[in-house]
């Protein structure tokens, strides 16, 4: 009976030993990389001056007109993407009246896009072509981004 004992002891002592091992390394490999990183830190930053690399990166966004999104739009644009899937993206404001939303409708002939304000307002648009358009916007965005940041070059 003893010996049933001492050998569970001596596997659990070895399981105790070796998760202490792991751990033991674990905790020194995180202190090493830290060191490292604090090291190449103080060679890189030694010569630098925050505050300009601050003012250029502030002066660089006014540059290219970056405006901060708004939390509540961001938010509701996830509720749209939720309810609505990857034709979220092209419900906006209707392009003939202004004054309704874009939403998806379905028809006789499957889904369409359509005004809010219907039948005031009597818009619509395929789906695969509001699909095209929107790559067309997003890619002449990108373009006129790169073109305003890197206008100085």
């Amino acid at each position: 009976m003893i010996e049933v004992i001492l050998v569970i002891a001596f596997i659990w002592g070895g399981f105790y030993l070796t998760g202490w091992l792991i751990s033991s390394i674990s905790d020194w490999s995180k202190k090493h990389k830290e060191e490292i990183r604090n090291q190449v830190a103080e060679e890189v930053l030694s010569g630098l001056d925050i505050k300009t690399v601050i003012e250029e990166y502030k002066n660089k966004l006014a540059h290219i007109k970056y405006r901060k999104t708004d939390p509540t739009e961001a938010q509701l644009d996830r509720l749209k993407v939720q309810l609505w899937g990857r034709d979220a993206v092209l419900m906006k404001d209707c392009p003939d009246c202004k004054e309704g939303h874009l939403i998806v409708r379905k028809g006789q002939y499957g889904k369409f896009l359509g005004c809010t304000k219907y039948p005031k307002c009597k818009y619509t648009n395929k789906i695969a072509e509001a699909r095209e358009e929107y790559k067309k916007t997003i890619n002449e965005r990108v373009v006129d981004d790169i073109r305003r940041a890197y206008s100085n070059l």
